[in-house]
């Protein structure tokens, strides 16, 4: 079965979108750098009665003549338009691809689906949605960069047989792994000119903190009471982090020092100029998929884990120093960072760089515990014993670090992407499927303890159950039967989500009692019930991609005083060698710099901050990362090369960071524009 949507389509004009039919294409939309969107209003009539089904398949077959990256939506509104779910994809410029979106999706149970080839990136945004339910559908760009912007339809179909992906044509990727197709102030011209800028390099960094830090990056003047590994304390309203010695220490980060990013090439081979043997003397710039701990965590199960990752960034530095890659660049990065100032190694930054550095360090602990029977997306059946066992297990890896003083703390989690949905009411999805877990069992408990009667429960939720155990049956969208059920539900998403945060702090604090529990690097604070968990952290640490953090650590401080490390900001643009300039673009290289400044002596300046970590060391590849992200937000490109413009600015915001700290410092002045 295959259903064309071309005689359903409609002009979004509220858009400002032009639409029209031309040669070879079916669609041809233009407009600003505002969204960009076709409609099609009645979805179930439009198929042909057909109806939607998960088992159908939206394909799109699409190209983006932009310079940029471009994401392409999928919008589905459920009727009376009380819910919506989109479905996305990231669009490389200038090539035609094939965009996939199986209606299996619209449950919501994934944040990141599989990857195809042709595409980058993808999400799925929303926390369900059943396909009979679609009542209307809109396909488009989402905001993008440029003033005028187009994008092309060829072919817009539902179909329940299998999708076969075409290969993109053309090769974009040069020998050193940059955009073949673009030029701009640093490229790299050849191999000869990678080789010999570092190797001349080598010799050029003293490796040594600026007088105002001591040997771990901490300051000099200021003494606290020393217990040999860091630790915090307020003082004089304000809260500090303290280095083993007993000096003041904020820590300023950087994620992912590690050689280089793996990248995606399956399914995208011929992009590329060149790919060396895996089995040669490049073999080091090879990786599988299951061997990195962020694709275990969000990716395990979508793609083969023995799927092939490829890292230009290490081929080059292989290519520059032969053999002897790893020490040379460990020794030019370790001379590199201590220039600039940074102090702290943050999340998986490379374990042997680690221990060679004598940087302190923050780690992320591996394989959060997740049950055999989930919730929503990654979240456990919290109550179940299988949950406490394995949060057992999750502890224990810490006991290699107990007596590690370099070490500063811990992660418990990384994003977890059931805290993406605004509001999520855990509780209310217990309800909606007929599986039986222990969180049911003890939603039913909890309930049964509110309201002495089945017939009490009705009353207040408005239903017509004979026992609790009818609770056990499946119930959809109970949160709108009455406040009382809303608020019910709340109250034990709540109790959940404590849960879910107090097992694993137990139990890593049994096996390193004298380290930070830093958190779960929230990347966004959508429920009341993560602030509450924080009661089980020594520091909480969130993620912020705004201009200035201030306004979130004021909120913060409202109703948290504890010590606050923001662990995500960066800042990117287009002047590089990247179709994507990151979550926040600014004009170029050296304003980048500017909002590194602004941001860091922000967070510096408020009492509850004791460090920021930026997001990350090297650039990501053209084809993007393990999942398809391909930022330029580093602070060396993928031939290893610093952005001058930018790592000038950090070394001398770092290298002032206690006068700032003090209120001694001059901040720098301007504003932080998002382009």
């Amino acid at each position: 079965m295959k259903i064309d949507l071309q005689d359903a389509a409609q002009t979004a004009l509220d858009n400002n979108v032009a639409l029209n039919e031309t040669g070879d294409s079916r669609f041809t939309l233009s407009g600003g750098k505002e969204e960009l969107s076709l409609s099609f209003p009645n979805m179930q009539s439009s198929i042909a009665g057909s109806g939607l089904t998960k088992n159908l398949t939206l394909v799109l077959d699409v190209f983006n003549p932009q310079k940029t990256n471009e994401i392409l939506f999928v919008r589905f509104t459920a009727k009376g338009a009380a819910k919506t779910m989109e479905l996305d994809a990231v669009l490389f410029p200038n090539l035609n691809a094939r965009a996939a979106f199986a209606l299996s999706l619209l449950d919501g149970q994934l944040f990141f689906p599989p990857l195809a080839p042709g595409t980058l990136k993808r999400h799925v945004i929303g926390d369900g949605m059943r396909p009979e339910d679609v009542d209307a559908m809109q396909i488009g760009l989402r905001k993008g960069y440029a003033q005028n912007r187009s994008f092309v339809i060829r072919q817009a179909y539902f179909t329940d047989e299998a999708v076969e992906i075409p290969a993109a044509d053309g090769v974009t990727v040069d020998i050193l792994g940059q955009w073949k197709q673009k030029e701009w102030p640093g490229k790299t011209k050849s191999p000869a000119a990678l080789r010999n800028r570092l190797q001349e390099e080598i010799t050029e960094h003293s490796g040594m903190y600026p007088n105002s830090m001591n040997a771990l990056g901490g300051a000099k003047d200021k003494q606290f009471e020393p217990s040999g590994f860091f630790r915090t304390e307020k003082r004089d309203g304000r809260w500090h982090l303290v280095d083993p010695g007993g000096h003041e220490f904020f820590s300023l980060g950087v994620f992912g020092v590690y050689p280089g990013e793996p990248g995606w090439i399956r399914g995208v081979e011929n992009q590329f100029t060149w790919l060396p043997d895996p089995a040669g003397a490049y073999a080091p710039a090879y990786s599988k998929a299951k061997d990195l701990e962020l694709f275990r965590r969000k990716f395990g199960g979508m793609f083969p884990d023995d799927t092939l990752l490829f890292s230009p960034a290490v081929a080059n530095l292989i290519r520059a120093f032969g053999d002897r890659w790893y020490t040379q660049w460990a020794s030019l990065t370790n001379a590199r960072l201590h220039s600039w100032a940074v102090n702290t190694l943050s999340m998986f930054s490379d374990p042997a760089f680690i221990t060679y550095s004598k940087i302190p360090y923050v780690i992320m602990l591996g394989g959060y515990p997740v049950t055999s029977k989930r919730v929503f997306r990654e979240f456990p059946d919290v109550f179940s014993p299988e949950y406490t066992a394995l949060c057992e297990a999750f502890g224990v890896q810490l006991a290699r670090h107990a007596q590690d003083p370099m070490l500063i703390g811990y992660f418990l989690n990384n994003e977890p992407t059931w805290g993406f949905i605004q509001d999520l009411n855990l509780a209310e999805k217990l309800l909606e499927t007929g599986e039986q877990t222990y969180s049911k069992d003890a939603l039913i408990r909890f309930l049964r303890e509110r309201y002495p009667t089945i017939q009490h429960l009705n009353d207040a939720w408005r239903l017509s159950l004979k026992s609790f155990e009818d609770l056990r049956a499946p119930l959809r969208n109970v949160s709108a039967y009455s406040a009382s059920a809303a608020q019910d539900l709340r109250d034990f998403t709540g109790v959940m989500i404590d849960r879910y945060a107090s097992l694993p702090a137990q139990y890593a604090r049994q096996s390193a009692p004298n380290h930070l529990n830093l958190g779960m690097r929230f990347a966004a604070m959508n429920n009341k019930a993560l602030l509450e968990s924080s009661r089980h952290f020594d520091v909480f640490s969130f993620n912020c991609y705004q201009a200035s953090p201030e306004s979130v650590l004021n909120k913060l401080a409202e109703t948290l005083d504890m010590p606050m490390l923001v662990e995500e900001f960066h800042f990117g643009a287009l002047d590089a060698g990247l179709p994507s300039p990151s979550l926040f673009q600014v004009a170029g290289q050296q304003e980048r710099g500017e909002a590194y400044a602004r941001y860091v002596q922000s967070a510096a300046s408020h009492p509850n901050a004791v460090g920021v970590h930026y997001f990350a060391y090297n650039d990501q590849p053209l084809w993007g990362r393990y999942d398809g992200e391909n930022y330029q937000f580093g602070f060396v490109d993928i031939c290893n090369m610093p952005y001058q413009p930018f790592v000038e600015q950090v070394k001398a915001t770092n290298s002032a960071i206690y006068d700032i700290v003090h209120g001694r410092g001059k901040r720098l002045g301007g504003q932080t524009i998002r382009v």
